[in-house]
């Protein structure tokens, strides 16, 4: 598979050997993020049969031009997969084109089939009925609220963009999705799409409408269940591949054309790919021998080679991050003149696996697997010989986790921000169950619980496990007790393990100080992190105060994995102030923000 950029647009191309070729019209939001790896598992799977396989991001999505919330982002995304069709064409000579979409994506493919009909369609799990749509998205956005602690809950704008787990959609964009119903929109085109259709619901029932509405324009249509929707769904640390499903869209698709072998990770093509954004110059790079896949994201005007940001994957995420947070990271930094690289870890987004090594399949394993570290520290190695002398590894939750370990690790790495980073120690692996129960609140946030009735109801009917609360909070207490009697009887000093094996705030940053490493702990102030890093060094870390390269910030308003705008701002005019600031104390941010949905305000 090769990078390509066609009219501001990024993706993937994955070589076939036939005059067919598919193109996959993504889902949007946080689904997008979710399935991204599944969306490139099943390219290769068609790649496999010698289909060719364009995969891209519609513009204001992925690595794409655009800004969150555009105004006509539908219009727009159904112009792009009208644009992708032409591409693949021109770029592979292929006469026979299915437009394959997962989620939202089928409508976009559907009404662009419907304004220019192409061969097959494939529409996976599709969106029949936009009302029902935006319920299950309101649903998402209600449990992500109801998990925040209480004061985090209470600042959520209430009015404004729609926010759903950080993608914020415009009010153009809601009323366009809820007035999706695709049966209504081939009755009223009245043409047939395309000669044949494959639905995959992800609940089948007696009728069809879709289906049906099909079959009247002459479609020849066929129903199945989407297995496995469910497990593909879930945060990237959770998703479990729909290999069932796939393999009956490949088979269909592919009909009788033969199997061949997958093709290698190909060297990137000659021609200077860029996407051009107001702020910046973006590159898609290949970093190292490890064939990591990133993109370098340069301000248009700052001084050559000034200070990088490195940023880490957060989970099993691409780089893109949770609902494009990272990219909307590298975009403001470069309004700030400040260059960026977002890139895939082995085993993540675009960059290939690790050769020879099997790698455990549990939700730890896939988060916290060292090959992240490793990665890290060698894109830094790599933004090294670029030129670049002043780079910070940035990350958030697990990313933070990699940024720092890397930061330990890599003498090219200069500066370190860890956002809300949950752990200093590499996690057992547990199931993804186990996982799921581990997940808790903060003593912060605990505290403002207790003064909420539904969590009491809740408690009182069972959903929610009181002694597992208390067994939280008797750990908290124990490791806050052993940490007392270390420090003053100066335990820590004895240690004789390497920094690289260094599973403490104390030890991270008694190792980072000796390398005079510039490191920023940033915590929500209802994050659970925070407690980890209390339990070890008291009150808001204040025994790290003893490494003078090293300080901790926090904010009372930041959420753990930066959703809200607000907290994403923070943090951006931190990392800007960190550059300039050198290790003195930094200040609040007062800095302007450019939040997205907001205009961005003239001078």
């Amino acid at each position: 598979m090769k990078p390509v950029v066609f009219g501001s647009r990024f993706g993937w191309l994955h070589a076939g050997a036939s005059n067919r070729g598919v193109v996959l019209c993504n889902t949007y939001g946080h689904e997008y993020v979710w399935t991204y790896s599944g969306m490139r598992v099943l390219s290769e799977a068609l790649a496999a049969r010698g289909i060719w396989v364009l995969r891209f991001d519609y513009r204001g999505t992925g690595d794409s031009y655009g800004e969150d919330a555009t105004p006509g982002q539908y219009e727009c995304s159904i112009e792009d997969v009208g644009a992708a069709v032409d591409f693949l064409k021109v770029q592979t000579g292929v006469e026979h084109v299915t437009l394959c979409g997962f989620r939202v994506g089928t409508a976009f493919a559907l009404q662009a089939a419907l304004r220019r009909p192409v061969d097959d369609l494939v529409l996976l799990a599709p969106v029949v009925s936009g009302r029902t749509y935006m319920r299950e998205l309101s649903v998402t956005r209600k449990t992500w609220l109801d998990q925040l602690a209480a004061p985090l809950r209470e600042i959520q704008p209430q009015d404004g963009p729609f926010n759903i787990l950080g993608q914020v959609y415009g009010e153009d964009m809601k009323r366009d999705l809820e007035s999706i119903d695709l049966a209504a929109s081939v009755k009223s085109a009245g043409i047939a799409p395309a000669r044949r259709a494959l639905l995959m619901h992800a609940r089948v029932g007696s009728k069809d409408p879709l289906r049906d509405a099909l079959v009247e324009v002459g479609v020849d249509a066929q129903s199945q269940p989407f297995e496995d929707i469910t497990g593909f769904i879930q945060e990237t640390a959770f998703t479990v591949m729909p290999d069932a499903a796939f393999a009956k869209v490949v088979d269909w698709v592919a009909g009788d054309q033969p199997r061949q072998a997958v093709k290698a990770f190909s060297p990137w093509p000659e021609e200077d790919l860029r996407i051009e954004t107001p702020e910046a110059i973006e590159r898609p790079v290949c970093i190292g021998e490890e064939s990591l896949f990133g993109i370098m994201c340069e301000p248009r005007f700052a001084a050559s080679r000034g200070p990088v940001f490195l940023l880490a994957n957060t989970a099993s995420s691409s780089r893109v991050g949770d609902s494009r947070l990272s990219v909307r990271i590298a975009r403001d930094l470069a309004r700030r003149g400040i260059a960026s690289l977002r890139f895939d870890a082995r085993g993540r987004g675009d960059s290939p696996a690790m050769p020879g090594a099997t790698q455990s399949d549990t939700p730890y394993s896939r988060i916290y697997n060292p090959i992240a570290t490793q990665d890290t520290a060698a894109a830094a190695r790599w933004l090294s010989r670029q030129g670049y002398k002043s780079i910070f590894s940035f990350g958030i939750c697990s990313g933070a986790y990699h940024a720092l370990k890397a930061a330990v690790m890599e003498t090219a790495i200069t500066g370190v921000i860890a956002v809300n980073i949950p752990t200093f120690k590499q996690p057992e692996d547990k199931t993804a169950q186990a996982m799921r129960e581990s997940t808790r609140n903060s003593m912060a946030g605990y505290a403002a619980s207790m003064f909420e009735l539904d969590k009491w109801k809740a408690i009182f009917r069972g959903d929610k496990n009181l002694l597992r609360v208390l067994g939280f909070i008797g750990s908290y207490v124990t490791t806050r007790a052993r940490s007392r009697i270390a420090d003053a009887l100066r335990l820590d000093g004895l240690s004789h393990m390497s920094p690289e094996q260094a599973t403490t705030p104390q030890a991270v940053s008694r190792a980072l100080d000796a390398k005079g490493v510039k490191a920023v702990l940033v915590y929500g102030s209802y994050d659970a992190g925070l407690d980890v890093l209390a339990a070890h060094c008291g009150k808001l870390g204040a025994r790290l105060a003893r490494y003078k390269s090293v300080r901790v910030m926090t904010f009372p308003d930041v959420d753990h994995s930066l959703f809200n705008p607000v907290s994403s701002a923070h943090v951006i005019a931190l990392c800007e102030s960190v550059t300039k600031e050198g290790i003195t104390p930094v200040q609040q941010p007062t800095i302007a923000v450019h939040a997205p949905g907001v205009p961005l305000s003239k001078a």
